[in-house]
């Protein structure tokens, strides 16, 4: 019976979730037998068919995955995080947490889109592009462990490697804008649906068992450091290719009329492989140190198997309609010309003020910092600063890919990571800590299965209307939408300061002065 609560309570949730997206696309479809659109169809009657009825199980996806993710995979991170903290070797958590972190970035469902749009035209296999960004992570993980471990400030160790990867920007050549968007794109796919409840908990492990003054602010944190690994990754990969002809003849090729057979068995083999490893090497690791009672494990079986049912469906809905729908409405869109473009930059709005909603890896997020922070830390605090963060991420994406074909994404990037590491100067560690991990956190299904698509559709339409501007990749919206929730996360954490600050003011103004009648209660 708490089964069934359970599922309606979280399917209610989902559907109101994907509530904002419906609403969009629905009013864009109508807007277009309208003079707001330009003189040609944007959307078919089909395409809103197969859109309504994929949204309905995306949503039915998102509840069976939010119930699988409780019961299995952040009980999973907790157990493993703890139990490698008691036992107090160095050379297990190196070697466990680096496993684990390559083994659930290899099979992550968001990487495969994105290394299977890198990939199609032979720049580089999608299999070692992948790999290389599960090293990066691992090694990251093992970094933030240790970081824990041995209670070193975040702050210093993120700006310690932002600098090391602005350093190594330096050396690329022609191709090196190319290479900046695919690698910041990487750092926000890496942190999806399955890798997102595992590395919160097993970051939260292994500080509840550390301990200390500052175990709650420890608990976030590795997320975020792992979000490094995979920009460090795939420039060292790319850095011997970046004066060759691989990229002359790359372009992004979006599948707009996707088969459901195909997609359901490409998907369920694909979230098969996310999770396999996780399972087999928690059942023999909780079996040598853990030992679980036999309840706790069917428990947690149950959970992995309603977290594949619903990764499974929801992946499935997005790429039946979120990846095509998103292409076509960029596309087409900007086929009318620079005075729609303004319509571009609306949605972009619109959908970054949503899509946090419907993340799935964002309300793991938001669940676990009401939790760590005692309530102190409002979920609709954090959702707000997302959102706005989100949407000022794409709108910054169409703008340049719209107006300013030849501007290089670094000149996004130097700023933007220069502000946010500024401001964790001034905010307190937890705020720094849940900054870093909501930028990866933020980009994940939603930003690579619709967002992506919309930009990378905007890019191939001015290329075709001004194939003077050269070919627009329409990469990097990805690595945006992980910089700009750094940011105004922080900014949350700069007004909550400021509001304590006025009532503590506040509260001794009214303490009366030492010269004022007193009446001492004992």
């Amino acid at each position: 019976m708490n089964i069934l609560k359970n599922i309606w309570r979280t399917l209610k949730e989902s559907l109101l979730s994907v509530l904002p997206i419906v609403v969009i696309v629905l009013a864009l479809f109508g807007l277009q037998f309208t003079n707001a659109f330009p003189d040609h169809q944007i959307l078919t009657n089909e395409e809103i068919g197969i859109f309504i009825v994929s949204m309905l199980f995306l949503a039915i996806g998102m509840s069976l995955f939010s119930l699988g993710s409780e019961t299995a995979l952040t009980k999973v991170g907790l157990y493993i995080g703890s139990s490698i903290t008691k036992r107090k070797s160095i050379a297990i958590i190196v070697i466990v947490s680096f496993l684990l972190g390559l083994m659930i970035t290899i099979a992550e469902p968001d990487l495969t889109v994105l290394g299977d749009l890198v990939g199609k035209d032979g720049l580089i296999n999608p299999w070692i592009f992948k790999i290389a960004i599960g090293v990066g992570v691992g090694i990251f993980l093992v970094l933030g462990l240790l970081r824990i471990v041995f209670q070193k400030s975040l702050k210093l160790w993120i700006i310690f490697f932002y600098l090391i990867i602005f350093a190594l920007a330096c050396l690329f050549g022609k191709n090196g804008n190319t290479i900046f968007e695919i690698s910041f794109d990487s750092s926000g796919v890496t942190t999806g649906p399955v890798t997102v409840p595992f590395l919160l908990t097993f970051g939260a492990g292994v500080a509840s068992v550390r301990g200390g003054k500052n175990s709650s602010g420890d608990s976030f944190g590795v997320t975020g450091l792992c979000s490094i690994g995979p920009i460090v990754m795939v420039m060292l990969l790319f850095l011997p290719l970046q004066n060759s002809d691989a990229f002359k003849n790359f372009e992004n090729v979006v599948d707009s009329n996707p088969q459901l057979l195909e997609v359901l068995s490409r998907i369920s083999l694909e979230v098969l492989l996310a999770l396999c490893p996780i399972i087999v090497f928690f059942t023999v690791y909780q079996f040598i140190f853990i030992k679980l009672n036999k309840r706790e494990m069917f428990k947690i079986g149950l959970g992995f198997i309603y977290t594949y049912l619903g990764l499974t469906v929801f992946l499935s809905a997005a790429n039946m309609s979120l990846i095509p729908i998103g292409h076509a409405l960029g596309n087409k869109i900007a086929l009318g010309g620079p005075s729609y473009y303004y319509l571009l930059i609306l949605i972009g709005i619109v959908v970054g003020l949503s899509i946090c909603l419907v993340e799935p890896s964002v309300h793991v997020l938001v669940a676990q910092v009401e939790e760590v922070s005692g309530r102190a830390i409002s979920k609709k605090s954090i959702l707000f600063s997302l959102c706005i963060g989100v949407s000022l991420a794409i709108v910054l994406a169409v703008v340049r890919v719209a107006y300013g074909s030849n501007f290089s994404i670094m000149y996004y990037y130097v700023p933007l990571f220069a502000l946010a590491l500024a401001l964790t100067f001034f905010v307190p560690d937890i705020y720094a800590a849940i900054a870093f991990d909501s930028g990866g956190v933020a980009s994940g299904t939603m930003a690579s299965c619709f967002v992506l698509p919309f930009v990378i559709g905007i890019g191939e339409a001015i290329s075709k209307t001004n194939p003077d501007t050269g070919l627009i990749s329409g990469f990097g919206v990805i690595g945006l939408i992980a910089v700009m929730p750094i940011i105004t996360i922080q900014g949350l954490g700069i007004i909550a300061g400021g509001k304590t600050r006025i009532k503590l003011n506040r509260a001794r103004r009214n303490v009366l002065s030492a010269d004022d009648a007193q009446v001492i209660h004992l």
